[in-house]
C-alpha cells in the first residue's frame, strides 16, 4: 500500500521504519489469529448462540451432534513417577481410567479423574523436556475422539465461516513479501506463524509454589479469556467446603484443564470440521445422497467447482494441511491420516486384511470382513476419492512468498500451472484461456493497471501472455472466417507437468485430459528418443510445485506405514477384480467322488507368458465359499470348470489404481525432501520429526517389500505351481506392495511383452490406462535403478526416464544404505 509513497530521509530511517512496520504487521496478525482461535472455541462450546438465543427451536442433539466428542485416558499409558508425583501434590488417588463425553465442556468430573488427567499431562511433559528444541505438538490430541458419519446419518453443514476466514488469513500472510536477507539471518523464524507458532515453556520442568505444575501452552492461554465454570466442574473428593488457598487451588487446577481440553477440541477442529466438507461434497458427487435431493447436489457442485471453490474447497484444504504439518497448532500427519480414514469411511477398507484365529468352536477361521456399505461400489468410489484428496493435500500447498515487491515467479507459476490443466482438456481461445487461469490470482492481479511491483513490474495480461506463449502454440485452423477465433493448444514439451488429481477440474474434463496428454506425451518421447535406442518412459506426475515451508510437513503423509498398508489393500482390489478380500484356493473333492471320474476329464492349463502348466481333473475341485459372500458354498459334488482365480481374471480385471499409483510416484518425488526436514525445519514436534528421521532410501524399500502376517501363504498370493499366477521372477513377497505392483505388471499392464497374452481389459481404455501402465513401467524402473547402485535419488528417476540402466560406482549412496537383505 506504501508502494508509490516517496521518502527525504537516510537508508536508516527507512529500514527503521521497514523493521517497525514489519513488527506491527505480525503483531495484528498475531490478534486476528487469536481473535479467530477464541471465536471458533465459543462456536463449539455453542457459548455465543445460547447466549444470544440464537437457537430458541434447535433441539439439543442437534445443536450438539457437530461437536460430539469424548475423552479417553488410561493409567497404563503412564509412567509410575507421574502417577505418584500428581498423588503426593493433590492427596487424591489417580483413578484407573477417565472416559467422560466433552461436547461442550464436562459436566461432571471426579477429583480422581482429574488427577489422571494431571498425571498424563505431566507424563508427556517430562517426554518432551528430554527431546530438546522443538514445538510439542497437540497436546491432547490422542486423548480426544470425535465421532462423526454422515452416511450413518450424522449432520453436517457446508457453512464454516470461522475456519474460511481464518485460513484465508493465513494464506494472505503466507503470501507477504520476505526478502532474502531476512530469510538468511533468520532461517528457523521468517516463515512461522504469528502467535500459533511462537515459543513456550509448556516442556520447562519449572514447578509453583506449591510444588504442582500449572502451566499452559500458549493456544490454551488464547481460551483462558473464554473460560466459563460451566466448561468443566469437577467433583472434589473433600467436598465443597475449603479454605481460600484451597479454593485458590481448585479453580486453578479446573481451568488449567478446561483451557487445555478447549484449545485441543479448537486444533482438532481446524481439520475435523473441513474435511467433514470435502469428504461429504465427494460423496455426494458419487450420488451417496440421492435422498436428500437435486439442492445439495447443487451446494456440492458450488462447493468444488471454480469459480466458488476458491472461497469453500479450496479454503478446508489449506486448513487439513495445515493441521497435517503438526507444530502446536496442527494434529500432525499420522492422526490427519487416521481422520481421513475415517471421514471417508474407509476404517476396515484400506488396511491390512486380518484373519479370524479359530479360539473355540463357535469362530470359524476366515478373513475378518471389512464393514458393509449401502452399496457394494461406494467402497471403491470412497477409496479413488480418498487416494485423490491425499494427492490433492500435498501437492496443491500454499507457494513460497515473494522475495521482494518486483518478484513475480509465485504469480507466473499459478498461472503456467492453472492454465496448462485448462489447456489439457481441450484447446482454448485466449480470451478462453485467460479467464481460465484468472482462477489462480486474485481480483488485484487481474486488473491491468495493477502491477506485480514498483519500478515497472509485469501486469497479469503480461505475464498471462509470456506463459501462454511458452506451454501452449496456435492451432492451424485454415481460413478464420469460417472457424472463428484461433484457438491455443497444450505443446508437448509441457504434457509432463500434467497433475491426474489437479483440483480445479472435474472428473470428467480429467478423463478429457488425460486422452490428449497420453497423446502429447507419446509425441514428446518420440521426439527425445529419436535417433537413440533407449525406451524412454514419462513418470505419471512430474514433481509436486515448490511450497512456502510452513506447509511443507504436510508431504510427510505420503510415507506414513498406515499409507502403505493403504496402497497395499487397494492393489490386491485391483489385482483380485474388485474383491477386497483375497479369493479362496480351489478346494479338492472327496476321495469318493473322484472314483467315478474318467480319465478323459483331465484339464491342462496353461498360463499365458509361462512355460508353466497344471494338470488336474476337471471335476476334482470345486468352488469355495466366496471370502465376500454369505451364500454358502457349492456341495463337494458340483463341478468348477476353472478355480476362482486365475491370469485370465487379472488380465481382464477393468479396476484402476491410478490414484495410488499416483501416491507411490509422489513418494518418489518427496523422499529426499521429507527425510531432511528433521534438520531443515528445527522447530518441528517431535512425532513429525521422529517421522522425518526413519525415511531414508533403506526404509524406503524395506516398506515396498514389507509382507504382513496376514498375506504370509495365501494361495491367491502364491507363485505357480503352488499358487495361480506365474512369474518370470522369484514370485516371493507377492503380498507386499512391489510384489502386487510386478504382478500387475506381468499379467495385466505389460503383459503385451509377451508373444502369446490374451486381450486385457486395459487395451481399450484410453489415456488414463495408457498413463497408469507407462507410470508403473517408470516405478518399477526407479526401484530397480535403486537397487542396482543408482547415485542419488535424481540419478534413479532420470534412469527411470531414459530406460538406462545405472552402473554402481564409489559415490553410489543407496550401495552402502541399502542392506543385503533388503537388495
Amino acid at each position: 500500500p506504501f508502494s508509490n509513497v516517496t521518502f527525504n530521509a537516510d537508508e536508516q530511517s527507512v529500514e527503521a521504519f521497514l523493521e517497525s512496520a514489519k513488527h506491527a504487521n505480525r503483531e495484528a496478525m498475531g490478534n486476528l489469529f487469536a481473535a479467530f482461535f477464541r471465536e471458533i472455541k465459543m462456536w463449539l462450546y455453542r457459548e455465543g448462540l445460547q447466549d444470544s438465543g440464537a437457537l430458541p427451536n434447535s433441539e439439543p442433539g442437534e445443536s450438539e451432534a457437530l461437536q460430539r466428542s469424548t475423552l479417553h485416558v488410561s493409567v497404563s499409558q503412564l509412567d509410575e513417577s507421574s502417577v505418584n508425583q500428581i498423588s503426593a501434590a493433590t492427596g487424591v488417588s489417580v483413578a484407573e481410567s477417565c472416559d467422560v463425553a466433552c461436547e461442550v465442556g464436562v459436566k461432571i468430573l471426579p477429583e480422581s479423574k482429574l488427577a489422571l488427567l494431571e498425571a498424563a499431562l505431566l507424563y508427556e511433559r517430562s517426554k518432551l523436556s528430554s527431546i530438546g528444541y522443538c514445538s510439542h505438538g497437540v497436546v491432547m490430541g490422542d486423548w480426544l475422539k470425535v465421532p462423526h458419519s454422515p452416511l450413518a446419518g450424522d449432520g453436517f453443514s457446508f457453512h464454516l465461516p470461522l475456519h474460511r476466514a481464518l485460513a484465508r488469513s493465513i494464506r494472505c500472510y503466507c503470501s507477504a513479501v520476505v526478502p532474502t536477507q531476512e530469510r538468511v539471518q533468520s532461517p528457523d523464524r521468517w516463515w512461522r506463524l504469528p502467535l500459533l507458532d511462537d515459543d513456550d515453556d509448556f516442556a520447562s520442568s519449572d514447578v509453583s509454589v506449591s510444588g504442582f505444575i500449572f502451566k499452559q501452552d500458549n493456544l490454551s492461554a488464547l481460551v483462558r479469556p473464554t473460560h466459563k465454570s460451566a466448561n468443566l466442574r469437577v467433583m472434589w473428593s473433600s467436598g465443597p467446603d475449603c479454605s481460600p488457598p484451597e479454593a485458590q487451588l481448585r479453580r486453578s487446577r479446573s481451568r488449567m484443564m478446561s483451557n487445555l481440553l478447549a484449545s485441543t477440541k479448537v486444533i482438532h477442529s481446524l481439520c475435523d470440521h473441513p474435511l467433514r466438507c470435502i469428504a461429504a461434497a465427494q460423496q455426494i458427487d458419487h450420488h451417496m445422497w440421492a435422498r436428500n435431493g437435486s439442492s445439495l447436489g447443487g451446494m456440492a457442485l458450488n462447493y468444488g467447482s471454480v469459480p466458488l471453490c476458491r472461497s469453500l474447497r479450496d479454503l478446508d484444504l489449506t486448513m487439513v494441511q495445515l493441521s497435517a504439518c503438526g507444530f502446536n497448532v496442527g494434529l500432525g500427519s499420522r492422526r490427519v491420516f487416521g481422520l481421513l480414514t475415517n471421514r471417508f469411511s474407509m476404517d476396515g477398507y484400506l488396511c491390512d486384511p486380518d484373519r479370524r484365529v479359530p479360539g473355540n468352536s463357535y469362530v470359524r477361521p476366515g478373513w475378518v470382513k471389512p464393514p458393509r456399505m449401502q452399496d457394494p461400489e461406494h467402497a471403491e468410489l470412497l477409496a479413488e476419492s480418498f487416494f485423490t484428496t491425499v494427492c490433492i493435500i500435498v501437492s496443491d500447498l500454499p507457494p513460497p512468498p515473494p522475495s521482494s515487491l518486483n518478484d513475480d515467479s509465485v504469480l507466473r507459476h499459478s498461472l503456467r500451472r492453472e492454465l496448462l490443466h485448462a489447456l489439457a482438456v481441450e484447446p482454448r481461445s485466449h480470451s478462453e484461456a485467460m479467464a481460465a487461469a484468472s482462477t489462480a490470482v486474485s481480483r488485484r492481479d487481474e486488473s491491468d493497471s495493477g502491477t506485480v511491483g514498483i519500478d515497472g513490474g509485469s501486469s497479469f495480461r503480461a505475464v498471462f501472455t509470456e506463459v501462454l506463449q511458452s506451454i501452449a502454440q496456435q492451432r492451424n485452423q485454415g481460413s478464420r472466417a469460417s472457424s472463428g477465433p484461433p484457438l491455443f493448444e497444450l505443446k508437448p514439451d509441457s504434457s509432463n507437468e500434467y497433475d491426474p488429481s489437479f483440483y480445479h477440474l472435474r472428473r470428467t474434463e480429467h478423463q478429457h485430459a488425460m486422452d490428449n496428454i497420453a497423446r502429447l506425451r507419446k509425441q514428446k518421447l518420440a521426439i527425445l528418443s529419436k535417433g537413440t535406442n533407449s525406451d524412454m518412459v514419462l513418470p505419471l506426475v512430474s514433481e509436486p510445485p515448490v511450497c512456502h515451508p510452513r506447509f511443507l510437513p504436510s508431504r510427510l503423509l505420503l510415507h506414513l506405514p498406515p499409507m502403505y498398508a493403504a496402497i497395499r489393500r487397494y492393489l490386491m482390489y485391483a489385482l483380485f477384480d474388485g474383491s477386497w478380500l483375497p479369493p479362496p484356493a480351489p478346494e479338492p473333492v472327496k476321495p469318493a467322488d473322484t472314483d467315478a471320474i474318467g480319465a478323459d476329464a483331465m484339464l491342462t492349463v496353461s498360463f499365458p507368458g509361462s512355460n508353466t502348466s497344471m494338470t488336474a481333473r476337471r471335476e476334482a475341485y470345486h468352488r469355495a465359499t466366496s471370502s465376500m459372500s454369505n451364500v454358502s458354498s457349492i456341495s463337494s459334488s458340483a463341478i468348477a470348470d476353472t478355480p476362482s482365480f486365475s491370469p485370465a481374471v487379472v488380465a481382464a480385471s477393468s479396476k484402476s489404481f491410478l490414484e495410488v499409483l499416483h501416491i507411490l510416484t509422489l513418494q518418489v518425488h518427496t523422499l529426499e525432501e521429507c527425510s531432511n526436514l528433521q534438520n531443515t525445519l528445527p522447530f518441528l514436534d517431535h512425532e513429525q520429526k521422529t517421522l522425518s528421521s526413519r525415511i531414508t532410501i533403506n526404509t524406503y524399500l524395506s516398506q515396498l517389500i514389507e509382507v504382513p502376517n496376514s498375506l504370509v501363504n495365501v494361495w491367491a498370493l502364491l507363485c505357480a505351481p503352488d499358487g495361480p499366477l506365474p512369474s518370470k521372477g522369484s514370485g516371493e513377497n507377492r503380498g507386499s506392495v512391489l510384489g502386487l505392483l510386478i504382478a500387475l505388471y506381468e499379467h495385466r499392464d505389460h503383459g503385451n511383452d509377451d508373444g502369446g497374452r490374451q486381450k486385457s481389459a486395459n487395451d481399450d481404455h484410453g489415456g488414463a490406462r495408457t498413463l497408469s501402465a507407462d507410470g508403473l513401467k517408470w516405478l518399477l524402473r526407479f526401484v530397480n535403478a535403486l537397487v542396482d547402485g543408482a547415485e542419488s535419488v535424481d540419478a534413479a528417476r532420470r534412469s527411470a526416464t531414459t530406460g538406462i540402466r545405472v552402473k554402481a560406482t564409489a559415490k553410489s549412496i543407496t550401495m552402502n544404505s541399502i542392506n543385503n537383505e533388503t537388495r
